[in-house]
């Protein structure tokens, strides 16, 4: 396994883990807390599929 694959799984670990986070303190927020948390939740998944991506593609 390259640096570059190691740091790009590190980041991904990463993500997943401030995603699932977000995922459990969602139900406690307040409606306009729940918008914020959805997109900051969706830019989290974005960057999944995007590390993703680049370790399936080996950049």
């Amino acid at each position: 396994m390259t640096t570059d694959t190691s740091k790009l799984l590190h980041d991904l670990r990463s993500k997943c883990s401030s995603l699932k986070s977000a995922a459990e303190l969602y139900k406690d927020c307040s409606a306009a807390e729940k918008k914020e948390m959805l997109a900051l939740m969706k830019a989290a998944a974005a960057d999944i599929a995007n590390l993703l991506g680049r370790i399936e593609t080996g950049a």
